[in-house]
């Protein structure tokens, strides 16, 4: 019995593995430090596998550099590309988390931290409510495939073993990094606004009936009002994150057409 390795399988499959390892790594639910790095390389390498036969046919002929020079560069790059598309994938949950964040310091929850079993850090609690209804809604939008496609697709912009501009793609992701807080304040401005309203109206009434212990009396009802403006916000949330994944979509494209050069 004879067994055949196809060589350009073999090697492409590698560089997807690399190529997916740090999305595999970056990805919702298993980014966290409860999800063993064995099932992350064992989601990286079984992708690579079920798509390196059709990026491996697409190569054009003799586009491999099998020398130790051109395997490393080529490692190389390919973590760069995975890098970048992670940090891209990675900025909607990253804003929703800041406008978690930074509303639960205008409720008065600022203080209420909670241990992160997935980060191993303090994190806030309406910052990981937004962030599990993020996670759930990105599943439900079958967004993972969209990384996948993307990833699955930056083969065929940027082949292996293909010239590559890793510094335009980085340029561009460091503009895309100022959207980061603007999205975040996109968010949580209803919240925001309504406490801010709160906040002016017990500052008239502690000017009308100073008798009044404010701090009492409004902790309570910014925490009342802002649950509630919260809770009318989440009806729109499904949109919100909608539009980001769609976004997130175009930035990717714009970002492997960049580092094509």
């Amino acid at each position: 019995m004879q067994v055949e390795l196809d060589l350009t399988w073999m090697i492409v499959g590698l560089v997807l593995t690399l190529r997916l390892s740090v999305l595999a790594a970056v990805l919702p639910l298993l980014s966290g430090m409860t999800v063993p790095p064995v099932w992350r390389i064992a989601l990286a390498v079984c992708l690579a596998a079920a798509t390196a036969p059709t990026v491996a046919a697409e190569l054009p002929a003799g586009a491999l550099d099998l020398s130790w020079q051109g395997l490393m560069a080529e490692g190389l790059n390919s973590l760069g590309i995975s890098v970048l598309i992670s940090f891209v994938v990675g900025i909607p949950f990253a804003a929703i988390r800041f406008a978690g964040t930074m509303i639960g310091v205008q409720i008065g929850f600022g203080m209420v931290n909670t241990l992160d079993p997935q980060g191993g850090g303090q994190l806030s609690v309406l910052a990981n409510l937004y962030y599990l209804l993020g996670v759930l809604l990105f599943f439900t939008l079958d967004a993972h495939h969209t990384m996948v496609a993307a990833m699955v697709h930056s083969c065929r912009i940027l082949p292996p073993f293909a010239p590559l501009e890793l510094a335009a793609g980085s340029w561009l992701t460091l503009q895309n990094f100022s959207e980061f807080f603007v999205i975040g304040l996109r968010v949580a401005a209803p919240v925001i606004l309504v406490l801010l309203l709160v906040s002016v109206s017990m500052g008239f009434v502690v000017k009308t009936v100073p008798q009044i212990n404010i701090l009492v009396v409004g902790f309570p009802i910014k925490i009342a009002i802002g649950l509630a403006a919260l809770g009318v916000s989440l009806t729109f949330f499904n949109q919100v994150f909608q539009s980001l994944i769609g976004g997130m979509e175009h930035e990717l494209a714009s970002l492997l057409g960049a580092m094509q050069g």
